[in-house]
């Protein structure tokens, strides 16, 4: 290989790579900024409300520029850290308050936590929905 085909070939590699960092970078600038309303859970609809339920029965995340996340279960507050490297999601020391609610609360906030402990995989849907894929398939969708 001659010194311009080898340059070239370099300059190619680090343009690809470039592209790389920016789309994780519009990634995490799309996660951030926003309080995000979770809609559905495992294709189960939980954005209405929840007969008899204590304090605010909704599920909301908030995913820091400094790799905080942090939000409420639909029961308690949540809180940990996470790691997002292009679509690959890492959550990590996550914990919560431990309140008690209404058994649909807690079930839902159990789902909740769960999926966000085993996330591995983030997309954003054609209506700019935030979908957060399970390491065993299950999603979690806020808006």
């Amino acid at each position: 290989m001659n010194r311009l085909t080898s340059l070239a070939l370099v300059s190619s590699l680090s343009l690809v790579a470039l592209s790389g960092c920016a789309e994780l970078g519009n990634q995490q600038q799309s996660l951030t900024g926003t309080e995000w309303q979770v809609r559905d859970l495992n294709g189960m609809d939980v954005s209405g409300e929840l007969p008899g339920s204590i304090g605010q029965a909704v599920g909301t995340l908030n995913f820091g520029d400094d790799g905080r996340l942090y939000g409420r279960a639909f029961c308690n507050g949540f809180h940990g850290g996470y790691l997002l490297l292009g679509d690959k999601l890492e959550t990590t020391g996550m914990a919560s308050t431990m309140m008690m609610c209404t058994p649909a609360q807690m079930e839902r906030e159990q789902a909740m936590l769960d999926i966000l402990g085993n996330g591995q995989r983030i997309e954003f849907n054609p209506a700019g929905e935030l979908v957060i894929h399970a390491k065993d398939g299950r999603t979690l969708t806020a808006r």
